[in-house]
Parts: structure tokens; C-alpha cells; sequence
């Protein structure tokens, strides 16, 4: 009998693979609330080990954000992001440093945010590219080749 974990692990995979850029980044949004989230709820069962792996994990993701920003080609926007996520890295220190609930919910907070800008990119640019793909091609050099999810 298969293991629903790998079951799990594998749509996850596949999930990543078939993602746009714009939806990856939902994804490590999606990531970095539920560990802030897992160590609030650590927090509030005083599970010290817990919080920290938690803790840990989110911070990984927001450093990963924080790293693959392209400053020379995001301009303001990749600044800005830039000074949200260590505004961010700090709170989640503050997670560890203080044991503090109200720090991951701010944290929860601007990580939502984000997200659901760049759900509404993905959205957007799901929508452009599924209109094209739906109207016939006048020739095969004016046909705009579509990617196609296998979650769909």
C-alpha cells in the first residue's frame, strides 16, 4: 500500500513544477504562514522545541524571498520587498528571542498581504494567457504556445 505522505509530497512537487513564477511565490507565502502559524500555536502549548523548528522553517523562506530578490531589474518594487522581508526576519527572531504570539501574528500579517498580491498577479497572468489559447490562431507563427497544469 502507498504511503499518503508520498502521495502528498509528490503532488506537491508537481504542483511546484507546473507553477508559474508568480505562483511559486504563493506557494513559499503559503509555506511561511503555516510554520509562523505552527510556531504560534507551539507558543501557546509552551513547546519551546517546537516553535523554534517552526520558527526555523519560516525563516528559511522569507531569507530564500529575501535572497533571490533581482535589485538591478525590481527597482523600487525589490527595495521595498527587500525592507519588508528583514522587517519580517527580525519579527520571527523576535518569535524566538521573546516567545511571542503578537510578533507572529504581525508577521501572519504581512506575509497574507503579500500573498495576496502575488495571488492576484498569478491570477491575472493565468487569465492573459488561457484568452489567447482559447481563440483560434489566424497561422501557426501567430500561435501563442500555452503552458498547461496537470492540476487543472
Amino acid at each position: 500500500m502507498t504511503d499518503p505522505r508520498n502521495l502528498t509530497h509528490e503532488y506537491l512537487r508537481r504542483q511546484i513544477e507546473n507553477a508559474t513564477p508568480a505562483q511559486q511565490l504563493v506557494l513559499l507565502y503559503d509555506g511561511a504562514i503555516k510554520f509562523v502559524l505552527r510556531a504560534r500555536e507551539a507558543i501557546g502549548q509552551g513547546d519551546i522545541e517546537g516553535r523554534y523548528k517552526a520558527n526555523r522553517r519560516a525563516m528559511e523562506i522569507v531569507g530564500y524571498l529575501l535572497e533571490i530578490l533581482d535589485m538591478e531589474k525590481g527597482g523600487e518594487v525589490a527595495a521595498r520587498l527587500q525592507r519588508i522581508y528583514t522587517f519580517v526576519l527580525k519579527k520571527l527572531m523576535e518569535v524566538d528571542f521573546k516567545n511571542d504570539t503578537a510578533s507572529c501574528d504581525e508577521v501572519v500579517e504581512h506575509l497574507r498581504t503579500l500573498r495576496a498580491s502575488w495571488y492576484q498577479l498569478a491570477e491575472r497572468n493565468a487569465m492573459q494567457t488561457a484568452v489567447p489559447a482559447a481563440a483560434p490562431a489566424a497561422s501557426q507563427d501567430e500561435a501563442v504556445p500555452v503552458r498547461r497544469s496537470a492540476v487543472a
